[in-house]
């Protein structure tokens, strides 16, 4: 295809063949002509093609895998993975998905939510990182919310220099006082990145949110609830809300959270000290989990915060999908899913805390006891017996990764990296 296009400007080409999507930018001097070259992978092997006809089916017609595919699975589970996760990217199943991209919006149950997109700089190899930052406002009339959306759209800095990356500003789905931080928002949070990474040409392991004020309350409370989908989040002029916040859930997360010392209202800032003081109880010394940072601005009141460049400083961070050590304590009964761990029914007020290492799982739990584990080569070793010990009590448990069940957790989670391969129940 040739097209003419203006001089000294930057476009954003996306080029789409049977589902697969890329994105790229590019800015032309005048005179200049470029030929750009889109790589796709080129026809998949058996589990590709085997995946993509499951997904295809339809619920009651998905086809089972042969055994040699599971064997195929457990000789390469990463290669498999990936096999996976293209069919999955490509399937039929994102019609609703596609055509919401399409229009810049996302929705989840009876919530939707309009945003704005940029491309900045060039694509990196494995697709572009996300960044989603959310506006001040909340609880006021809804041109107030939108001028602070707008605003949004160009408060934090672009960086090209440190790499690509795509930006968007969303709009909160009402005009709420917690707009950004209610239960409804984690599943409309998921299905924003489940649609970027779907159809925006997103790499998975490298999404993050940022906010300030509304935007920064909604930081804190969509790290709390769904860490597992972020590679780091940062929250300004903003405080942890009681009750769907615990400090506990960011065992395995990287977040920083600024406040100005002379930001009184609510309790702000005396609220993040506490917070602050929390984890550091939590860590208890150790320097390899609980990566949280307070950034205390002594001078400075709720406005003025000096964190336009947050991109630049959370850019290389990378997600840590399969952590060895989880604590998760439950909000409500919207997220079934944390690392993993899976609740067929989840319920506010369980705790939980796990660890896996040498093919033992530690399990400390305050209900949940339909608490399920969703396992793969990442955390076990497959060929030896699993032993399990849950509030003292030890299980041995002997598992076979399969194809059905990467499928399955594949269309579940929607996340080429939270998938598992093995399901204990």
């Amino acid at each position: 295809l040739e097209f003419e296009v203006r001089p000294r400007q930057t476009y954003v080409i996306t080029v789409v063949r049977g589902g697969d999507t890329r994105v790229l930018t590019r800015r032309l001097d005048e005179g200049r002509e470029e030929l750009v070259e889109v790589e796709f992978p080129g026809p998949g092997g058996p589990i590709e093609t085997a995946a993509a006809k499951w997904f295809a089916a339809g619920a009651g017609a998905r086809p089972e895998f042969p055994a040699a595919l599971d064997a195929q699975l457990a000789a390469d589970e990463a290669a498999a993975r990936e096999a996976v996760w293209r069919a999955y990217r490509v399937a039929p199943i994102h019609a609703g998905r596609r055509q919401d991209f399409a229009h810049r919006k996302v929705r989840s149950g009876k919530h939707e939510s309009p945003y704005a997109v940029r491309w900045i700089g060039q694509r990196p190899k494995n697709g572009w990182p996300l960044f989603i930052a959310m506006h001040g406002g909340g609880g006021v009339e809804k041109r107030v919310n939108d001028s602070q959306w707008y605003h949004m759209q160009s408060y934090y800095r672009a960086h090209s220099e440190v790499g690509g990356y795509c930006y968007v500003a969303l709009r909160a789905p009402n005009d709420r006082w917690n707009g950004f931080y209610d239960h409804y928002v984690w599943p409309l949070i998921t299905e924003l990145i489940r649609q970027f990474t779907v159809c925006g040409d997103v790499d998975p392991s490298r999404v993050f949110a940022l906010g300030y004020s509304h935007g920064g309350y909604g930081a804190f409370a969509i790290a709390a609830n769904i860490p597992d989908r972020f590679a780091a989040v940062h929250a300004s002029a903003a405080a942890p809300t009681p009750g769907i916040t615990p400090a506990e859930n960011f065992r395995a997360l990287k977040f920083s959270f600024m406040i100005g010392g002379r930001d009184r209202a609510y309790g702000r800032a005396d609220r993040c000290k506490q917070f602050a003081a929390a984890i550091d109880k939590l860590r208890d010394r150790r320097s390899d989990v609980f990566d949280v940072t307070m950034e205390l601005e002594p001078s400075r009141g709720h406005g003025g915060l000096p964190d336009r460049d947050k991109v630049r400083a959370l850019y290389p961070a990378v997600r840590r999908p399969a952590p060895r050590e989880i604590t998760w304590h439950t909000t409500g009964t919207t997220v079934s899913d944390f690392y993993w761990l899976h609740l067929p029914e989840p319920a506010k007020g369980y705790r939980i805390a796990a660890s896996c290492r040498d093919n033992v799982i530690t399990l400390t739990t305050h209900g949940a006891d339909a608490l399920q584990l969703g396992l793969d080569a990442r955390l076990v070793d497959f060929g030896k017996p699993i032993v399990l010990k849950r509030n003292g009590q030890t299980t041995r448990h002997t598992l076979k990764p399969s194809l059905a069940t990467l499928c399955r957790s594949m269309l579940r989670r929607g996340d080429r990296d939270l998938a598992h391969t093995a399901l204990l129940r």
